[in-house]
């Protein structure tokens, strides 16, 4: 099993903490979010894992090589003109046609959320909260446990739940969500979209199944949601 984590934002609504350092090295209750992701992976046998870097990459760099050599990094230098799907796309050639574990490094949570992931029964899955709904996060909608659609914009009346920005893809679903990122990034040019965009058209091509959140998770884009996720995680790290 690898892991990609896409670590390029820049994080401006955490300023002034990422004036000096990226988004995903603002560190809850002492422990980095970056590291926290990496910690999950490693815990639970997943080593070969990708850091696609951007904003301030140098420190992720760094800090990647004095605690965590094993991990391979790939810069995005284009990270204030592009999406995520773009630093997705600059790791194609790691993990097309292969499983792999995909999240964005902005999201702090338990490892028992990986734990539950890797399980041989989720096959191309999201990691989801049933019954959440909320205007910031990613929502699925659901039917007969197949996910149908992946979006901002599903009302709550068609939620099944959020999306907490961890997916499971099997070597087939990789190839099928490549797909749609080339379309876009090469042959419609277009390089400032979400992954979950092309992961939307991919749901129409191949099955996905909610995979559901075993333990706490927070996305931390503001200081209200470092502070919760601060008291949400205290004792727990």
């Amino acid at each position: 099993m690898k892991a990609l984590i896409l670590a390029a934002g820049m994080g401006t609504r955490l300023r002034p903490i990422t004036d000096d350092i990226p988004k995903s090295m603002v560190e809850v209750n002492g422990i980095p979010i970056l590291f926290k992701q990496i910690n999950n992976l490693v815990e639970n046998g997943v080593q070969e894992i990708t850091v696609v870097a951007g904003y301030k990459s140098e420190i992720i760099k760094n800090a990647l090589g004095r605690s965590y050599p094993f991990v391979n990094v790939i810069i995005n230098d284009e990270y204030d003109k592009t999406n995520n799907m773009y630093s997705a796309f600059l790791a194609k050639e790691n993990f097309i046609n292969d499983e792999f574990i995909l999240m964005n490094a902005d999201v702090f949570f338990d490892g028992s959320v990986i734990t539950e992931l890797i399980l041989n029964k989720y096959k191309n899955s999201i990691v989801v909260e049933k019954g959440t709904y909320n205007d910031e996060n990613m929502k699925v909608s659901s039917v007969d446990g197949k996910i149908v659609e992946i979006s901002k914009k599903i009302t709550q009346e068609n939620a099944f739940g959020v999306s907490i920005d961890v997916y499971k893809f099997t070597s087939q679903g990789s190839n099928v969500f490549y797909e749609k990122i080339i379309d876009y990034i090469e042959n419609k040019k277009d390089l400032n979209q979400w992954t979950e965009i092309a992961l939307n058209d991919a749901l129409k091509d191949i099955d996905f199944l909610t995979c559901p959140l075993v333990g706490n998770w927070m996305e931390i884009d503001n200081h209200d949601d470092l502070k919760r996720a601060e008291r949400i995680f205290n004792d727990r790290n």
